[in-house]
């Protein structure tokens, strides 16, 4: 479904004409890709364009004399969700995030609909102010019509340790038979849940809450006196409820009901997927239930469909890592690798790496993946999913593709030897080979694939490039402050063997002044807490990249099976943005603070 209602013509007048964004033969190009590809013509045209989606909206706004609003769940006043009726405005696509005097704001997917205006305004009595906003987020604001997710949304901000208890209906309060507790819980305050709602509808409230706080996992872990659910978001578990021990078997079973796991098996460990769709928000959920003293302890991984449509401009690269990238995927054969912990954004990384291959080329290559399991689907693209228990694994998946005639193939994970001298070969005959390696940074991914039995002369003729990368807290901007670097803090940065020469790419970039004592220039920034980050001080997250770019230097050193700390040297010495010189950039630019990058890129 198109998120916004704009006629082709008035589309290519503005973006051809007015802004001079694409040319015609550009335009004419996504109008092709989007009717094979069955896709909207404006997301076309801004993959196409080599724009954020969010930018062409802005510019669409800005035509139509609307504002714009790519809206998040804090951006919502729950007195003015109250001002038009929840089946009204999920029926309409709209919503209503902020009341101020005779005015109210409003979210639409179309703010040139007159009509839907008037009758808003005839329904509230009130002068509606139209904003532009993508569904998706209209959809995903319209789930705080619930009640009890906005009780638990106040609720997890509670910063006090006094317990307060009252009744909570299922569908608002004033319903006697179920029962929360509030309390501290460093900041994020938990809930204990009564006995009075049915398994089907605490499954629903738990997702529900993990998509408007845009959580990443859920994690269920049952105890002798609880079960406690616990939200990883922005890369931080929060403990957030508290269900009785009565309330574990049916939420169990329910889960495993979903996910297509054997429900009378405790014994073992289980895997499964499900889609849920919470009132038009879709959302795919990949499951695990492993057993524990207590019981199954149950695990979801949020898969927001967002993340499948990522681009690589979305990612935070900085404008030179981005050149060396896209520089890279243009090849037609080698093997570009992305390392990092779980949870880093690998896999969106990658899918973004394909989308844009399949741009540049015009959707003139067979793009083939093997994965466990499939994360996104994705358009035009083969995606092979394991069967280990019959013998279909990373092996012989990939020898079974070499004969599928592929261009470029995209294996989410090098797990043995047998998968990496399969992916080398394949890159060896005029194959770009895609993959992720667990390793601590971008140059310990040589000795790696050395020790995994690569011969040095393959692993030179073939390695291009390798993306180490990780995510931290970005700085809420509601509430963002600067403040300068103390002493302490200085010193510390000092005493790091590689000050000097991050410090010197740093003023190269243009991020530090060319004075005497940089730092003392310097200004960082912090999140004091504010309502849209709920008292954290971050909202979102942020990539932190490095990138080694393997030349005729490098493939020397790989042919000499140099140790990895000598090859770090070389890469650094060579202009290479270590991964910490790029998290110390995004501090002094106000995206993120010192404190996360060292946490995260150490």
């Amino acid at each position: 479904m198109s998120n916004v209602l704009v006629a082709e013509e008035e589309l290519k007048a503005l973006l051809v004409g007015e802004l001079g964004l694409v040319d015609e033969a550009e335009f004419e190009r996504a109008r092709l890709m989007a009717t094979r590809l069955k896709m909207p013509l404006e997301r076309a045209v801004a993959e196409r364009g080599r724009f954020p989606f969010a930018f062409l909206l802005e510019q669409l706004a800005q035509a139509w004399g609307v504002g714009f609003i790519d809206l998040k769940v804090s951006d919502v006043h729950l007195e003015a969700l109250k001002t038009i009726r929840d089946e009204y405005a999920k029926s309409h696509v709209v919503v209503p995030f902020e009341q101020a005097g005779r005015q109210l704001k409003v979210a639409m997917v179309n703010p040139r609909d007159r009509v839907l205006i008037k009758d808003m305004e005839q329904m509230t009595r009130l002068e509606v102010v139209p904003f532009l906003a993508p569904e998706g987020t209209i959809r995903r604001a319209q789930l705080l019509y619930k009640g009890n997710l906005r009780e638990l949304l106040e609720r997890s901000t509670v910063q006090a340790s006094t317990e307060v208890k009252r009744p909570l209906a299922a569908g608002g309060p004033g319903q006697p038979g179920k029962q929360w507790t509030a309390g501290t819980g460093g900041g994020t305050g938990r809930s204990q849940w009564g006995a009075g709602t049915d398994a089907s509808e605490m499954v629903t409230q738990l997702l529900e809450y993990a998509v408007v706080t845009r959580a990443s996992d859920i994690h269920l872990e049952p105890y002798e006196a609880e079960m406690v659910i616990r939200y990883r978001i922005d890369g931080v578990l929060h403990e957030v409820l508290s269900l009785p021990p009565t309330a574990q078997a049916p939420v169990t079973a329910r889960i495993k009901i979903l996910s297509a796991m054997r429900i009378d098996e405790h014994r073992i460990a289980q895997d499964g997927r499900f889609e849920a769709d919470l009132s038009g928000f879709k959302i795919d959920l990949r499951v695990s239930a492993v057993p524990t003293q207590w019981g199954e302890k149950i695990v979801m991984r949020v898969l927001s469909r967002e993340a499948a449509s990522a681009d690589l401009d979305d990612l935070g690269l900085a404008a030179s890592d981005h050149e060396i990238l896209l520089r890279n995927l243009m090849r037609p054969h080698g093997m570009i690798l992305v390392t990092g912990p779980t949870g880093a954004g690998k896999s969106t990384s990658l899918y973004a790496m394909l989308r844009r291959i399949s741009v540049e080329r015009q959707s003139g290559v067979n793009i083939s993946t093997v994965e466990d399991p499939i994360e996104y689907t994705m358009p035009r693209v083969n995606q092979i999913p394991l069967n280990v228990a019959a013998g279909f694994d990373f092996a012989s998946a990939l020898r079974a593709l070499l004969r599928q005639d592929p261009d470029v193939i995209m294996v989410g994970e090098i797990r043995d030897r047998e998968t990496v001298e399969i992916g080398v070969r394949a890159a060896l005959v005029g194959r770009l080979f895609l993959s992720t390696l667990h390793t601590n940074d971008a140059t310990a991914a040589v000795p790696r694939l050395l020790d995994m039995g690569v011969e040095p002369f393959l692993l030179a003729s073939t390695l291009v490039l390798v993306v180490a990368q990780r995510l931290a807290r970005r700085i809420c901007v509601g509430c963002r402050e600067s403040e300068s670097l103390d002493e302490a803090t200085m010193k510390l940065l000092r005493a790091r063997p590689d000050y000097e020469h991050t410090i010197e790419l740093l003023r190269q970039q243009g991020v530090l002044g060319a004075g005497p004592d940089p730092l003392a220039e310097a200004r960082t920034f912090r999140g004091k807490g504010c309502e849209q980050c709920r008292g954290g001080g971050f909202r979102g997250r942020v990539g932190i990249f490095e990138l080694f770019e393997i030349n005729d230097q490098m493939r020397q050193r790989i042919m000499e099976r140099q140790d990895g700390g000598s090859i770090r040297a070389a890469a650094a010495a060579a202009g290479m943005r270590t991964m910490f010189g790029d998290g110390l950039a995004k501090v002094f630019l106000g995206e993120t603070t010192l404190a996360e990058v060292y946490r995260v890129a150490m």
